[in-house]
């Protein structure tokens, strides 16, 4: 019996195939004879997927923006949220390359990588902008409810909402740094802390940046809090 819906065009077999693009999705890789190791097949695929999974983060965080500026705070929460889970997987996705022997990667960097370096991943750089896409909107809703990141965290039943907000751009904010200085651990597991990225940057120097936080206010604001709660502490 022939299923109903119209049939998709592309290549592929099925409409899966046709829709998932795999013809094309899996001819992205190197062919296993062009391979200058056979590690690097793992090197790549892991750095493909992360692209891709970034793409729709930064996907995500355009919604995001767009969901405050349209007051649908429980909307840009949850897709926050959606974003954390995705760092998050990107975390554990790219522990795996610590299963590469360190010996294997330098003959792939030298025979494959050129002059390529993971500080040219655009997915990466797109999210670096993060802070100038979602502060704005955010401070705008603080004004209008006449509110200060402070007074939030402070009455969080009182402005449940904005609360909740606040503590998923901060579980963003932390999924975030956390895959960066994972980034950073597996670059020192795999070439060591001496040796400077192939755009001539020592790995220790990649250290600033995983502890950069995008809304530092809101890390602020649970000081203040902490201070004035219990200054002893």
């Amino acid at each position: 019996m022939a299923q109903p819906g119209p049939v998709l065009e592309g290549k592929g077999r099925t409409d899966y195939e046709r829709y998932i693009r795999t013809d094309d999705l899996l001819a992205l890789q190197k062919d296993d004879a062009k391979l200058v190791h056979p590690e690097e097949r793992l090197f790549q695929i892991t750095h493909q997927a992360a692209e891709l999974w970034l793409k729709q983060v930064d996907y995500e965080v355009n919604r995001v923006a767009a969901a405050m500026k349209d007051g649908s705070f429980a909307g840009a929460s949850d897709l926050l949220h959606r974003c954390r889970m995705i760092l998050d997987l990107l975390r554990d996705q790219i522990v795996i390359v610590e299963t590469m022997a360190p010996a294997d990667y330098h003959v792939i960097r030298l025979s494959a990588l050129g002059k390529g370096s993971g500080q040219e991943s655009p997915g990466f750089n797109k999210l670096l902008d993060v802070r100038h896409r979602l502060w704005p909107p955010f401070e705008e809703i603080l004004r209008a409810a006449g509110a200060t990141p402070l007074e939030i965290l402070r009455a969080p039943r009182e402005h449940y909402e904005l609360h909740r907000l606040a503590q998923a751009m901060l579980d963003y904010d932390a999924a975030f740094m956390k895959w960066r200085y994972t980034h950073l651990r597996l670059a020192l597991r795999i070439i060591g802390s001496r040796v400077k990225s192939l755009k001539g940057v020592p790995v220790m120097q990649l250290e600033g940046g995983t502890r950069e936080p995008l809304f530092g206010e809101l890390w602020d604001a649970i000081s203040d809090l902490t201070d004035q709660t219990r200054p002893e502490y």
